[in-house]
C-alpha cells in the first residue's frame, strides 16, 4: 500500500495493456459480448488521476475550460454526426460516441502522463513497456503452438494470437520496439539480464512482424526500427567525429559501424528472400483486380465492386436522397471518374477513401460542417476514411484536427527544434525517439487506427514523456536524468508544464 502512488498506477496500467488487449478478443470471440474487463478498467484509470491531480493542484479553472471546450465540441460533432446519419451510413451515434470517448482519452492521458512525469525518472516506463511487450510475444506464440490463434485475415492468412486487429497488433509492436530499444543505450553494465531479455524479445517480435503476422505494417515497420536504430548509431558516431572533433574514431566504433552495415544488408536480404505471409496475402489482393468488369468500359474496375454498383444506380436515378444524400452520390460519381482517370487499383480501398472524403467535403461546401467535422461514421463503410490523420481533418473538422492532432504535432515540432539546436548534446536515444514519433505519424495517415487504439496510445504517449524530460536535460545542460529521490516531491513544480 505504500508504494500505490500515481507513478506506480501508470506503470501497472502499461503493463495490463496486453491483457486487456486480450480481454477484449476473448469476450467478444467466445462469450459473444461486446463487454469485458477492459470496457471498465481503461477508462476508471485515468479518471482516477485526472480527478486527484485536479483537486490536489492549483489549475482547476484551467482543467474546466480546457475541458468545457473538449464537451462542447463533443456535443457539436454528435449533432452533426446525427443530422448526416444516412441510410448507407456505417455507424450509428453510439458509435461515433465510442470515437469521440476515445480521442479525449488521448489527450487525458498525454496530460497525465506528461504531467506525473515532469523531471522524473522514466527509466520505469522503458521496463513497464518491455514487461508489456514480452506478454505480447509469449501469449502469440503459445496460441500459435497451441494452434488457438486467430488469423490476420479472413482468407486464413498470417498469425494475429488472441488479439482483434491484426494491423493494430503489429502497430503496437512497433512502437514498443522503439522504447525497448533504448534499453541497449541507458542500463548500466550490471543490468545485463534485462538487456539480454530486451534482445530475445526483440528477435521474436522481428520473426512475428516479418514471417508470422502477414501486415505489411509488421514487416516494413520491423526492418524500419531497425533502420531507424542504426542511422541513429552511425550518426552520433560521426557527428562525434565531425562535429564534436573526435580526432578518429575509435575502435569499437569502426565495429559498430561494420556491424551495422551488414545487419543492414542481412535484414533487407531476408525480407527480400522470404517475405512472409504478407507476399500471399498481396498476391491474393493483386488477383483481385481483374475480378471486378467495369460494364460501362469493359475493363477491370478501378473502384470495388460495391461502389460501382452505387454508381450505376445514380445514373439511373434509383437511388432515394434519404438513403444517400445528393453530395454523397455527387462524390462517389467522382471517384468513379478520377479513379478511372488515374488507374487506380480497384483494391486499393484507402486511396480511394481518401479521394471520396475530400469530393464529400467539397460538394457539403458547409462551413459549420468544415469546423466541426461531417461524422466519421456517416459514410458507406467502404468509403469511411481509414487514414486517420486526414479523418481528423475531414470528419472531425478543423476545430477536431486542432483538438486530438496538434497537441502530439506540436510536441514533435519542438523535439525537433530542441534537437536542432542541442546538435552537440544529443544523443542515439533522441534521435531514435524522434524517429519512433514520426512513424506513429506516417502509420496513423496511411494505415490508421493508430490514435485510436488505446494500447498504441499510450505507448506513443510513452514515448513523449521519455522525449520531453530529454528536452528538459539539455535545456538545463544535464546529462543523466534526475534521480526519483521522492515520488511525488516534484509533482508541485508541473503546473510549469501547464501554463508553457
Amino acid at each position: 500500500m505504500k508504494k500505490i502512488n500515481s507513478k506506480n498506477i501508470l506503470y501497472l496500467f502499461i503493463i495490463l495493456l496486453p491483457l486487456l488487449d486480450m480481454s477484449s478478443f476473448i469476450f467478444r470471440n467466445y462469450f459473444n459480448t461486446s463487454f469485458s474487463p477492459s470496457t471498465f478498467i481503461r477508462p476508471i484509470i485515468p479518471t482516477i488521476l485526472i480527478i486527484l491531480i485536479f483537486f490536489k493542484y492549483k489549475f482547476k479553472l484551467k482543467t474546466i475550460i480546457i475541458g468545457s471546450i473538449y464537451v462542447i465540441y463533443s456535443l457539436v460533432h454528435l449533432y452533426v454526426f446525427n443530422k448526416l446519419n444516412y441510410g448507407i451510413s456505417y455507424g450509428t451515434i453510439n458509435h461515433e460516441l465510442q470515437y469521440i470517448v476515445n480521442y479525449t482519452f488521448l489527450i487525458l492521458n498525454l496530460f497525465i502522463f506528461l504531467f506525473v512525469f515532469y523531471k522524473e525518472d522514466t527509466r520505469n516506463i522503458t521496463k513497464s513497456v518491455l514487461i508489456a511487450n514480452g506478454i505480447y510475444i509469449l501469449s502469440i506464440y503459445i496460441s500459435i503452438f497451441t494452434n488457438t490463434s486467430s488469423t490476420t485475415y479472413l482468407e486464413g492468412m498470417g498469425f494475429k494470437g488472441w488479439f482483434e486487429s491484426g494491423n493494430s497488433l503489429s502497430t503496437i509492436l512497433v512502437l514498443n520496439l522503439f522504447i525497448i530499444f533504448t534499453l541497449f543505450n541507458k542500463l548500466e553494465n550490471k543490468k545485463k539480464k534485462i538487456k539480454i531479455i530486451a534482445f530475445i524479445e526483440i528477435i521474436l517480435s522481428g520473426i512475428f512482424l516479418i514471417f508470422l503476422l502477414g501486415t505489411r505494417t509488421g514487416l516494413f515497420g520491423f526492418v524500419l526500427v531497425v533502420g531507424a536504430y542504426i542511422f541513429s548509431r552511425i550518426f552520433i558516431l560521426f557527428r562525434n567525429h565531425f562535429v564534436n572533433k573526435e580526432k578518429k574514431l575509435k575502435k569499437k566504433n569502426k565495429l559498430l559501424l561494420i556491424i551495422c552495415s551488414m545487419l543492414i544488408v542481412f535484414i533487407v536480404g531476408l525480407v527480400l528472400y522470404k517475405g512472409s505471409s504478407l507476399l500471399s496475402r498481396r498476391k491474393y489482393l493483386n488477383s483481385l483486380n481483374n475480378a471486378i468488369i467495369d460494364s460501362q468500359t469493359g475493363e477491370p474496375s478501378h473502384v470495388t465492386g460495391d461502389i460501382l454498383k452505387f454508381k450505376e444506380q445514380i445514373e439511373k436515378n434509383e437511388i432515394d436522397e434519404t438513403y444517400i444524400s445528393k453530395p454523397m452520390q455527387n462524390s462517389i460519381t467522382e471517384l468513379y471518374n478520377f479513379a478511372n482517370k488515374h488507374n487506380i487499383a480497384g483494391t486499393d480501398r484507402r486511396t480511394q477513401q481518401l479521394i471520396y472524403n475530400a469530393y464529400l467535403v467539397k460538394n457539403q461546401s458547409n462551413i459549420f460542417y468544415l469546423l466541426f467535422g461531417n461524422g466519421f461514421l456517416n459514410n458507406y463503410g467502404e468509403l469511411t476514411l481509414e487514414m486517420e490523420i486526414p479523418a481528423f481533418l475531414f470528419n472531425f473538422g478543423l476545430i477536431g484536427f486542432i483538438l486530438y492532432f496538434i497537441p502530439f504535432l506540436s510536441l514533435f515540432i519542438y523535439y525537433i527544434y530542441i534537437g536542432i539546436k542541442n546538435i552537440k548534446k544529443i544523443d542515439e536515444e533522441y534521435i531514435f525517439l524522434c524517429f519512433g514519433i514520426f512513424l506513429s505519424f506516417i502509420l496513423s495517415f496511411l494505415v490508421g487506427q493508430i490514435f485510436f487504439n488505446s494500447s498504441a496510445m499510450i505507448i506513443i504517449t510513452c514515448m513523449n514523456v521519455l522525449l520531453l524530460n530529454k528536452c528538459i536535460n539539455l535545456k538545463n545542460k544535464k546529462i543523466n536524468i534526475i534521480d526519483n529521490t521522492n515520488t511525488e516531491q516534484n509533482s508541485l513544480n508541473n503546473e510549469e508544464l501547464l501554463v508553457k
